[in-house]
């Protein structure tokens, strides 16, 4: 009796085992079957982002692309969605991806296609065309969704005439030509203004050459993508040649010409600041119409100008293209010449740009920055004529000048009894290289009776490593009688620990670069953390550059900067101005 009982129980448990496994197994089963099929049906897009959702919007199958591009777990039966999906079709508002696919289901009994649609994922968007095959959905309630997110702007196939970049489905070089002649003809008739702005990725063929075409492509090919999910009415953006993309810009004063060109500049850092492999900046030439141009061939090759020296001073760099420095730029040699009759006629001036501590509370120095009053150019800055002398061997001159200039203005200071601060002067690879320039700047101080203490000399960090053992040797000597040296520009180049420990400098100054979007790009905050943890264990004091917001400043006092200098606390001031300020 006992056994019959043990064996009707067996046969219940094996029955419900069954059935458990039919129901938990037979599923799986038609998944599989179900993957397959699509697997072979949908083979022609293997390389976009594949997905079987049911009628509840469970995801059944996906291929990797989509695991990727979503972050999908699997968890056997289906997989789960680990991040934040939104859809926007046409002028809708962004909604739940699996929302605006039902939505869009119910109203299409067959298959469709959503064009142009903007994929966001965890706030980060998407140019896509979405796929959704409809054909399995009264058999068993499931649709498949194709994503394709390496798509063109008006569709998947565009018929490439000229008129549309092959890689970027952007309009081309012609159509720009094209398009800002009628934009010269209509500013015409209007009395409007416009401006180009020539955006171009720093350091692109060090990139190309590290990390491949294929890798730089895809750079290209996101940068569009910036541009085609933030639409304004006011701007349109071109693909040229190479990394070179074109944004001719509607209604822009001189003033937010420059606000602008920062926003776009910031825009692109943080639209890759995810990406592990480079630290992606980009700068950019700006020409305005009628001003610089007045067609589209004149003002394209003044842009090109203005994106060069944009990218020869400096990273995530903005250069206004300027008359004046085209015209200074053809004839070098006159220029030359007018820098020497400059100098005996004293034409170049200091301007003195303070340095505060990091809460704004107390000016601790200032860094001399040298105009020249041309007799007919007017006030002209020294990114137009240092150049030029660096070339041919007048910026000797010119430090000569600088120093014997600021240490007879220190000595006019200490005899009116002002508070004692350092003066920072800069000093260039060229200068370095002169026999004796130790000896000769120990002879300046001694004839002007200044203490060298109230000094400080700033060098770039790349001419600093040009040739370190002599680097080594006139940081030392300077160090003994008494100056400071500081490393300029630290964090733009490739920086190196070793020198740090060679070389006396009491400070490193944190480049522009890396400080322009401090409170928005969390790259650019580690970055700048670890130079200041660094420089305080090796107990450098650090000065941030380039400070402009109180954001930034906000953030460089957390992180412990000790100093700061930038437009936020002073521009450049002449001297009478920069007295009123010690007068203070």
């Amino acid at each position: 009796m006992e056994l019959a009982i043990v064996s009707v129980l067996f046969l219940f448990i094996i029955i419900g085992l069954f059935i458990w496994m039919k129901k938990t197994y037979g599923k799986k089963l038609i998944n599989v079957e179900d993957e397959l099929s699509f697997l072979k049906k949908e083979k022609e897009y293997y390389s976009e982002s594949m997905m079987l959702f049911s009628k509840d919007n469970k995801i059944l199958f996906a291929n990797q692309a989509a695991k990727n591009l979503l972050s999908l777990e699997d968890n056997d039966e289906y997989y789960i969605l680990n991040s934040i999906v939104q859809l926007k079709v046409g002028s809708n508002e962004p909604n739940d991806f699996f929302d605006v696919i039902s939505q869009n289901s119910e109203l299409n009994q067959d298959s469709f296609h959503l064009k142009n649609s903007v994929l966001t994922i965890n706030n980060k968007k998407k140019l896509v065309n979405i796929y959704i095959d409809k054909s399995l959905w009264n058999i068993n309630h499931t649709i498949t969704c194709i994503i394709d997110t390496d798509t063109n702007i008006e569709d998947k196939v565009v018929k490439h005439d000229g008129k549309i970049d092959f890689l970027t489905g952007l309009p081309s070089q012609f159509t720009a030509l094209s398009d800002i002649n009628g934009l010269v003809i209509e500013s015409q008739k209007e009395s409007e203004t416009f401006s180009l702005f020539l955006l171009g990725i720093d350091h692109f063929s060090n990139i190309q050459a590290t990390l491949g075409q294929a890798y730089t492509n895809g750079i290209i090919k996101n940068i569009a993508n910036y541009f085609v999910v933030n639409p304004d009415e006011n701007r349109k953006a071109y693909r040229l040649d190479g990394d070179k993309f074109l944004i001719v810009v509607k209604h822009l004063d001189d003033k937010t010409i420059r606000e602008t060109a920062k926003k776009i500049i910031v825009d692109i850092s943080s639209y890759f600041k995810g990406d592990s492999h480079t630290n992606l900046t980009v700068s950019l030439g700006v020409a305005k119409y009628p001003n610089h141009g007045k067609n589209a061939t004149k003002l394209i090759n003044h842009v090109y100008i203005a994106l060069d020296r944009a990218q020869k001073d400096s990273i995530a760099n903005i250069e206004i293209f300027n008359t004046v420095r085209q015209t200074i730029h053809h004839d070098e040699l006159k220029m030359n010449e007018e820098i020497i009759y400059g100098l005996k006629n004293r034409e170049f001036h200091l301007y003195y740009q303070p340095v505060f501590s990091i809460d704004g509370e107390k000016m601790v120095g200032a860094e001399v920055l040298i105009r020249w009053n041309h007799p007919t150019l007017g006030l002209v800055t020294p990114d137009k004529f240092l150049k030029v002398a660096e070339k041919t061997g007048l910026i000797i001159d010119i430090g000569e000048y600088v120093f014997k200039e600021a240490m007879r203005q220190r000595k006019e200071w200490d005899e009116l009894g002002f508070d004692k601060f350092k003066i920072t002067i800069n000093l260039s690879l060229r200068e370095m290289q002169v026999d004796e320039l130790i000896s000769k700047i120990s002879t300046y101080f001694k004839e002007y009776g200044v203490d060298p203490i109230d000094f400080n000399l700033d060098i770039t960090e790349d001419d600093a490593m040009a040739n370190i053992d002599k680097t080594s040797v006139d940081f030392n000597l300077l160090k003994e009688l008494g100056v400071s040296i500081s490393i300029d520009h630290f964090g733009a180049g490739y920086s190196s620990l070793n020198y740090l420990q060679i070389l006396p400098i009491s400070a490193l100054k944190i480049d522009r670069s890396l400080i322009f979007d401090l409170s928005s790009n969390e790259d650019h905050q580690i970055a700048v953390k670890g130079i200041i943890d660094l420089a305080h264990t090796f107990g450098y004091e650090v000065v941030a550059e380039g400070v402009e917001t109180s954001k930034e400043v906000d953030i460089l006092k957390r992180l412990s900067c000790n100093y700061a200098q930038g437009y936020l606390f002073s521009r450049p001031l002449p001297v009478s101005e920069f007295q009123e300020l010690l007068q203070k």
